[in-house]
């Protein structure tokens, strides 16, 4: 069983690898006020999911309780070179919200590297525009 586990995990971390790396090639194609709603989408996305009793499954319309993931994050990703430039930033912010709660307290060193990605392209974003004074603390907090 634990073979299988490990298996499970080794192959989560992978596809949120490169999930990851498309998220940030979309960020990267982002002007400055694009990036700025994306910070604001993303902070909503964050807030509303950390409320929730199992945050990881956030935007999952049929969560299953026992489910170590949500196909949002997989959807999300798939979605963030989208021609609708609306549908694009939604998925960012989706993917960065989904991925930040399922990794942040991850026992697995590669999911806790996923986290640290998450974070970095959050720096980026947030590098984009002077965040007001909660912001400012709720950034210090995740990092």
């Amino acid at each position: 069983m634990d073979m299988l586990i490990s298996l499970l995990v080794h192959w989560r971390r992978h596809s949120l690898h490169k999930q990851a790396a498309a998220v940030r090639k979309a960020v990267h194609a982002l002007d400055g006020a694009q990036r700025k709603l994306v910070v604001d989408q993303t902070l909503a996305e964050i807030q509303a999911a950390a409320v929730l009793p199992l945050p990881h499954l956030h935007g999952d319309n049929e969560p299953v309780m026992y489910r170590p993931w949500s196909p949002v994050a997989a959807v999300a990703a798939s979605r963030v070179r989208d021609r609708s430039i609306l549908l694009r930033q939604r998925s960012i912010a989706l993917w960065l919200a989904v991925v930040y709660h399922e990794t942040r307290q991850s026992p697995d060193a590669g999911l806790q590297a996923v986290h640290r990605e998450v974070l970095g392209i959050l720096r980026e974003l947030r590098d984009a525009r002077p965040l007001n004074t909660s912001e400012a603390a709720w950034f210090k907090a995740a990092a």
